[in-house]
């Protein structure tokens, strides 16, 4: 992206009074947010000066992202009782490391927060320390941190040196010095095995992390996300079925009045899941989670466990469900299943988004082992005696337990998550990055994001890695799993369609990431940055743009005329392969190998497939100089294909 230069392209930012926030703006957007931990304190004044203008209908994000997600739908919820002033309050609250005490370790891991935030140059306030003073700091943070393993170390090297000085003369001098070699040795292996056991008993009984979150990071969330959208704290959390309902509770047109998704991800089953989800196949034990979230959360989901019937097409399918539960009720411990995605309380999904690896701790859910072959027996025993039963006895099913962990493992900045064949209205993705070396933050924080102002291709800058030593090898290997982490999302980055929606904000390595200790003025630079960020987007789609030279479309028009350019540029491709695939496919409709077609579902495929065949038709009949002109622009050129929803 471009950086931005008054020299090169004037983008004015109006002065005039802000309007009525509470008001509803007659403009409609959608909002995705990339993860980065603390760097999620950019976001609410982002949100603000977006809603300033527009009505925010859906919004997404992973990991910190999915905090800034929830914060602005519930925002939007409480628009008319003043959410979006709530919500611009919410960076003041967090500086002067007020942000680091939400981060509480439990007592078996403590010394391991201190130890990593020490490693990172992130145990104090300021700018970050040298590799030397990051090393004095993990010495200490190791020596505080376990002290008896430290004395019981250093004691019988301690115990020579004495015995040395006791003695006198050559030997005992040699004797000191070799009790000082072993009592650096001690105290070395002594911490070793203590760090050792810390990360390998202590953190996997912490549920994989350093701190669960409750208390701490997700009260504060959970109280924090419902007084922006306006509920009282003394009641059920807010749940995404208000949010689609809205906050009179009529959504407009049947549709979701305001639609927040989030991912996350299963370690277990090594995929990404997008919430809220459909699946109604995991279970939760509230004894355990009551370690994770507080207590009126927990009430909230069994109540509404209680109250949500499963989604079943007919009364067997109902009944199995209800064996299955009650098969969930009779475990020790007890598992109740999730509710449906209506009745899931908008924390919980933050919470499973935003697990960072290590420093917050996984969230366990449970689901019936399929492929054990005690299910499988009690299934069909289930099947052949009890399937029309309305009220059969537990069945003998094997429940494992799965982690869900950080939305950002698969998918960091899903700016794909409510993208459609062409756009109604534009979709605003908040990108996050580091400033490139030798340059710092310019007091005007406008300079301080980048963002596209052309449809001229975005050049990503390549990260250095350095030619020799261990920083080559740890630069390559850090390398490589960012790629393997964010190839998906970054391969959108310059994408016709995608770079001209993307606002990218720059950070120091003291501001955002794992920065727990940042200032209120930090905090505050950030926060104007991330409103910087949203006067330039709302400038590029709201003001003449294109044609450079004599500008008289706006960013908006100018997005959707290349959304369709770009939709034509891969349509003949896809239809050249669904001809030839056509052609061969050679099924008897009326009695296919699997899935039949009901008669009105075969008239529908009858329809669709003449119109498919008839765009085939025209692409094969097409003058080949405009056919491959069609597919030449924009560039880099895309694909239609059909992947799995997530």
């Amino acid at each position: 992206m471009q950086a931005g230069d008054p020299a090169e392209v004037d983008v004015t930012v109006s002065e005039v009074p802000e309007p009525d926030l509470r008001s509803t703006p007659a403009r409609e957007c959608d909002v995705v947010m990339k993860g980065g931990i603390t760097s999620g304190v950019i976001y609410p004044s982002a949100l603000h000066r977006i809603g300033t203008t527009y009505r925010i209908r859906n919004i997404g994000g992973a990991s910190a992202g999915a905090i800034g997600a929830a914060a602005g739908a519930a925002a939007e919820f409480g628009r008319a009782s003043g959410g979006y002033e709530r919500l611009r309050a919410v960076p003041a609250e967090l500086g002067d490391g007020r942000l680091a005490d939400l981060f509480l370790a439990q007592p078996p891991t403590r010394p391991l927060l201190k130890l990593m935030l020490a490693a990172n140059g992130a145990d104090r306030p300021g700018p970050p320390r040298t590799l030397s003073q990051r090393a004095r700091a993990v010495v200490a943070a190791l020596l505080k941190g376990f002290p008896v393993a430290s004395a019981l170390g250093v004691l019988p090297g301690a115990a020579l040196a004495v015995v040395g000085g006791l003695a006198g003369g050559l030997a005992g001098w040699l004797l000191v010095a070799a009790g000082l070699v072993i009592g650096v040795l001690g105290v070395i292996v002594a911490l070793a095995v203590r760090l050792v056991r810390k990360v390998t008993v202590d953190v996997p009984g912490n549920m994989f992390g350093i701190c669960r979150g409750h208390p701490g990071l997700t009260e504060w969330l959970c109280d924090t996300i419902d007084t922006i959208a306006g509920l009282p704290l003394d009641g059920p959390p807010l749940t995404f079925g208000q949010l689609w309902a809205g906050p009179d509770g009529t959504a407009p047109d049947g549709d979701r009045c305001i639609d927040l998704r989030m991912i996350t991800t299963c370690v277990s089953e090594g995929r990404p899941y997008e919430l809220p989800w459909d699946a109604r196949h995991f279970f939760f034990d509230p004894a355990e989670w009551r370690q994770l979230f507080p207590g009126r959360v927990v009430d909230a989901l069994v109540a509404a466990v209680e109250a949500s019937p499963p989604e079943a097409p007919n009364p067997k399918d109902t009944s199995y469900w209800r064996w299955e539960e009650r098969s969930a009720a009779a475990e020790n411990p007890r598992l109740c299943r999730l509710p449906a995605g209506r009745d899931l309380p908008v924390i919980v999904a933050t919470r499973l988004s935003l697990s960072f690896p290590l420093l917050i701790s996984a969230v366990p859910l449970w689901t019936i082992d399929r492929l054990d072959v005690g299910t499988e027996a009690a299934v069909a025993r289930y099947r052949a005696a009890d399937g029309g039963a309305t009220d059969p006895p537990p069945g003998d099913l094997k429940f494992t337990r799965v982690w869900f962990s950080d939305g950002g493992f698969c998918s960091n900045f899903p700016i794909h998550l409510f993208d459609s064949a062409l756009p109604t209205r534009p979709t605003f993705a908040i990108n996050l990055s580091r400033f490139p070396e030798g340059r710092s933050p310019s007091p005007d924080e406008r300079r301080n994001v980048e963002w596209a102002r052309s449809n001229r291709p975005v050049w990503q800058r390549p990260l250095a890695i350095p030619p020799t030593g261990f920083g080559a090898v740890l630069g390559f290997a850090s390398a490589a799993l960012n790629t393997s982490r964010n190839w998906q999302d970054s391969s959108h980055l310059d994408h016709p369609g995608y770079r001209d929606r993307i606002v990218r904000v720059m950070q120091t390595k003291a501001e955002g990431g794992i920065n727990l200790h940042m200032d209120a003025a930090t905090i505050e630079d950030l926060s104007v940055r991330g409103r910087m960020a949203a006067e330039v987007l709302i400038d590029q789609f709201t003001e003449p743009h294109y044609p450079a030279r004599a500008p008289r479309a706006t960013g908006w028009d100018n997005h959707r005329w290349v959304r369709y350019r770009a939709l034509l540029s891969v349509l003949p491709s896809w239809l050249r392969s669904y001809q030839r695939g056509i052609r061969v496919l050679d099924i008897d409709v009326e009695s296919p190998p699997s899935y039949p077609l009901t008669a009105a579902e075969r008239t529908l495929a009858d329809h669709l497939t003449g119109a498919l065949d008839t765009l085939a038709e025209a692409v094969e009949t097409a003058d080949g100089k405009a056919l491959d002109g069609l597919g030449a622009t924009p560039r880099p050129q895309g694909m239609l294909r059909r992947i799995p929803r997530t």
